[in-house]
């Protein structure tokens, strides 16, 4: 009947799982269609923008090279003219100034004539003077670029792309040839210089760069001529963090003239290198990160995304619709199912017991006048008053937690129980008695012996008949109960005794939970808590793991908790001690930020008196008391667990002279250590000791910079030894505290 009834209240069942099945069906084709569709579309456009790319390269290579191409020809046709040949063979050339300005015309017409030239200077090493388009006649030691011809002088650069010292720093690139050109003496240089930045504004010009683009120039020997960007404190002669040494040997072994691949930079982040190789030997390289480029080709995402959320809403309504429209005749018979069993439900609710049955519920509650009284109803109803009388009381379990059931169905079940009951003892031959409900509801069984039966193989015909109920609980109606069976008592007035007896003895499941059918004959209940003592250390430990939020250890310290109680065999200290355990879990909420009335609210302690077996006061705490102890610390974590970190934060920057340590700061703010570390972890990402520790060396830092103290002074300033704050601040920094002051002051 329970199953029936979420199907035709349309609650979370049958119909909600086909309903759930029908969503999935539409859901996942949609989902992966659209996932191949983005990744399809995505691979295509970063292959179009290679296309583009390399594209792009070929027209940067055709007018770079070609400038370049015509700087080096008009370089060796200025260093073959007979002006500048003949200025070496002239002994008196340095004080021949019609010569001087025609060979000055002639650099200046090479000047004007390349816009990306930025100035052709003649340097005459034997006669010390420099002929400079821009700066005119100069001597050598005045001339600005000295450090660049001493450079050319040490290295061999004649006929080649440099950067060189002076000319670097005004942002030119420097094409150098020894003069006389052919002599093997270096009596002077003609150096044609460009202008960086006019080359890279083309290149920027041409290919439409993203703000993390990086496109550069390389000779054959690995050295950059052009870059269009560069990260502040990259060389030039690497293209920043994108493009690494290992790359341009990659590039530089590939024998391809043009090729695109993806590779790691530098820096760690994934970058799509496209480059073109020149026949001048230099090579034309463009690097883009690749979640750049990922970014811009899935531009049409949100739309893929929007059309993919439009089709499933579509398909789960009408697949909604569907599945309602099916299922509307099951829906209608579970319905019909459900009315009998509300119309059943109320009749057993209106009917009342019989006359004997209230009369036997009275008797096991001791509401009887009189013993002539009692003997009368006995002999009206043909009850013998002197047999040998004893109470078997039988009680489910599990019931709130059996998902067939809802807690309106107690008094249907009750009923079930007793008809099960009441059908095995009709059909016992040996065994006599009543089955009656008591005044909780429960299953009561009434035996009654002959009184010359001795009382243990009536305590053995007992029991197995109670074993034989519960049996037939489990394997027709799946229910798991127990049953408790008092004293024997020769007197019907006394079985109010023998009832009580049977509830004593059901009370042992609390620790006996493994025994179905408990006899209070066999309980014996002296001495036995003699050597117990209240296992304190678990619960401490259960509440420290409440507090760092480990309910897998929370959940094993509590089956260690009930196992420790086990021992004393004693219903009323097990049960008081089970109250003692959620007393301190109670306090201890205080302790993490809440308050005892937000989580008394729950009536947590009539919920545990409910709880009558081991198992059922171990779930009660893994699966209702931990989970709400942990929403209600979070509820208040956001005020006064971020004001207790705030105030942590602010006692340490103001003692860093002093070793604070996470156990005062806890006993300082009134706060578990365990949990303040916690909290201060997920509030400033690092650890309390990391904490303290960046807080002196901060300080110690600023003392380093702005006071003249000694290390051993400032050491002290802030709680450590010289050696210590030597040693931390070597490991932080990468330096000496001393060779720190140095640097910075």
């Amino acid at each position: 009947m329970a199953t029936f009834r979420g199907v035709a209240g349309m609650k979370p069942n049958y119909f909600y799982r086909l309903l759930w099945f029908g969503c999935i069906s539409v859901c996942v084709p949609l989902i992966v269609a659209g996932i191949v569709y983005d990744q399809i579309s995505m691979r295509g456009g970063i292959a179009r923008f290679q296309e583009d790319n390399q594209t792009s390269l070929t027209l940067i290579e055709q007018y770079t090279e070609k400038a370049l191409s015509d700087i080096v020809v008009d370089s060796f046709q200025l260093a073959l003219d007979p002006v500048v040949t003949g200025s070496f063979e002239s002994p008196g050339f340095k004080d021949d100034y019609v010569k001087q300005i025609d060979l000055l015309r002639k650099l200046s017409l090479l000047k004007y004539k390349n816009s990306f030239i930025g100035s052709v200077y003649y340097a005459n090493l034997d006669t010390g003077f420099v002929l400079s388009s821009t700066e005119g006649h100069m001597e050598y030691e005045l001339f600005p670029y000295k450090k660049d011809i001493e450079r050319l002088g040490q290295n061999d650069l004649d006929g080649q792309w440099a950067y060189l010292p002076a000319s670097k720093q005004r942002g030119f690139i420097s094409f150098a040839l020894r003069l006389p050109s052919l002599s093997s003496a270096g009596q002077g240089l003609l150096v044609t210089q460009v202008d960086v930045s006019q080359i890279n504004k083309y290149l920027s010009s041409v290919l439409s760069l993203t703000k993390n683009q990086t496109v550069m120039v390389v000779d054959g020997q690995r050295r950059t001529l052009f870059q269009t960007r560069k990260p502040s404190g990259a060389d030039e002669t690497s293209g920043g963090e994108m493009i690494g040494e290992q790359t341009l040997l990659d590039i530089g072994a590939d024998r391809a003239q043009l090729s695109s691949f993806q590779t790691w930079g530098p820096g760690g982040e994934e970058v799509l290198i496209s480059y073109r190789k020149a026949a001048s030997g230099n090579t034309y390289i463009s690097a883009i990160p690749y979640k750049t480029i990922a970014k811009e080709v899935g531009a049409s995402r949100p739309v893929t995304a929007l059309a993919v959320v439009v089709l499933l809403l579509l398909g789960i309504a009408v697949s909604a619709l569907a599945i309602k429209r099916a299922y509307r005749p099951i829906g209608k018979w579970v319905d019909e199912l459900n009315k009998e069993t509300r119309e059943l439900g109320e009749q057993l609710a209106r009917s009342k017991p019989s006359l004997l049955e209230r009369m036997l519920q009275q008797w096991l509650g001791g509401n009887y006048i009189q013993s002539r009284t009692l003997a009368d109803e006995c002999m009206s109803y043909g009850i013998a008053v002197n047999r040998l009388y004893v109470v078997v009381l039988v009680k489910v379990e599990n019931l709130i937690q059996d998902k067939r059931f809802r807690p309106g169905d107690k008094p249907t079940v009750s009923f079930a129980v007793v008809n099960v009951i009441g059908e095995l003892l009709a059909n016992h031959p040996s065994l006599q008695g009543n089955v009656i409900h008591d005044h909780t509801g429960q299953g009561t069984v009434i035996l009654h012996f002959d009184s010359n039966c001795p009382e243990e193989l009536a305590l053995a015909q007992a029991k197995r008949f109670a074993e034989s109920v519960l049996g037939a609980l489990q394997s027709s109606l799946k229910l798991c109960a127990s049953a408790g069976i008092g004293r024997f008592y020769r007197h019907i007035s006394d079985i109010q005794l023998s009832y009580k007896e049977a509830k004593l003895a059901l009370q042992n499941r609390l620790y006996m939970d493994e025994q179905s059918v408990l006899c209070i004959a066999e309980l014996d209940q002296a001495g036995k808590a003699a050597s117990f003592s209240y296992p304190k250390a678990i619960e401490l430990r259960i509440i420290s793991a409440l507090a760092d939020g480990n309910k897998v250890k929370a959940r094993e310290e509590m089956e260690r908790f009930t196992d420790a109680l086990v021992s004393s065999e004693s219903y009323a200290l097990i049960s008081q001690s089970y109250q003692l355990l959620l007393g301190s879990i109670v306090f201890s909420i205080e302790n993490k930020g809440g308050g005892i009335p937000d989580i008394l609210e729950y009536d947590l302690y009539d919920q545990l008196k409910a709880m009558e077996t081991k198992s059922e006061m171990c779930g009660w705490f893994s699966d209702v008391l931990f989970p709400l102890y942990e929403r209600v610390a979070d509820v208040n974590y956001s005020t006064a667990g971020k004001l207790a970190v705030q105030k942590v934060r602010q006692y340490i920057e103001t003692h860093v002279e002093k070793d604070v340590s996470l156990a005062e700061c806890a006993d300082l703010f009134h706060i578990a250590p365990s949990y303040l570390s916690r909290l201060f972890k997920k509030e400033t990402g690092c650890s309390f000791l990391e904490y303290v520790t960046s807080c002196k060396i901060e300080k110690a830092r600023k003392m380093l910079t702005d006071t003249d103290r000694t290390i051993n002074e400032i050491a002290c300033a802030v709680g450590y030894s010289q050696r210590t704050f030597n040693r931390i601040f070597q490991r932080l920094f990468k330096m000496s505290p001393s060779h720190y002051r140095t640097i910075h002051r």
